[in-house]
């Protein structure tokens, strides 16, 4: 288990405030505009009144909602040649689940040695699978790939691929975060605007992590 961080709590916390305000967004969590105001203003706080608040916001004290619910075009060389085994993998290869909110039948057939795993910098525990949709807008993502993701932290801040769900429906896209409560969202296409969403509107989005390694497309696969 994660060790508990008030101040990750504070980040979600000044996201929600980003996008509704703080009296609506208390209203929308069901808690007290103090409480809120106590949190965002760095003030000591009752552990009764913390437990609220990880209540009111689905999260459990060790803050897992990333893992279970973080390349872009420049993913090195290194990433791309890095040895995949397919099928049941080599003992001691280590495996990695599909991400439980865009889950597959089955575990993915790859496995990956540690031994070149481990200096990439990852943490195994926040790595998950998807399988990339048919409209996947990066230029390093073909449709049906298997898509390794960093879900370490929950929202993007420097300019990467990025797979996250809107409105339930798998993406891919080019994601940053420009400040708290507001996303760019951007494709492959450079004379296409990109998208900026903000306020209420992201409620729609979640973010499920960056893409950090991509391989073949699957046979069969959307």
């Amino acid at each position: 288990m994660a060790q508990f961080n008030l101040h990750k709590l504070r980040n979600i916390a000044d996201e929600g405030i980003a996008r509704h305000g703080l009296r609506g967004y208390a209203r929308k969590l069901g808690l007290d505009v103090s409480t809120m105001r106590s949190l965002r203003d760095g003030r000591d706080m009752q552990i009764s009144k913390v437990m609220q608040i990880i209540a009111a916001l689905g999260l459990s004290l060790d803050f897992r909602q990333a893992s279970d619910a973080d390349t872009d075009d420049g993913a090195s060389d290194a990433q791309r040649s890095a040895v995949a085994a397919a099928g049941p993998g080599t003992p001691g290869d280590i495996s990695i689940p599909y991400h439980c909110k865009a889950p597959q039948p089955g575990p993915a057939h790859v496995s990956f040695d540690p031994g070149w795993l481990a200096p990439q910098g990852w943490q195994v525990q926040c790595l998950r699978w998807i399988i990339a949709p048919k409209a996947a807008r990066a230029v390093c993502v073909p449709p049906g790939a298997l898509c390794l993701l960093d879900c370490a932290e929950a929202w993007p801040g420097a300019h990467a691929v990025w797979a996250y769900l809107e409105s339930g429906a798998l993406k891919i896209a080019y994601l940053s975060r420009p400040a708290p409560g507001a996303l760019l969202i951007s494709g492959r296409d450079p004379a296409t605007p990109a998208q900026y969403v903000d306020g209420p509107a992201l409620d729609a989005i979640t973010p499920l992590g960056r893409v950090v390694w991509t391989g073949a497309a699957l046979p069969g696969r959307p």
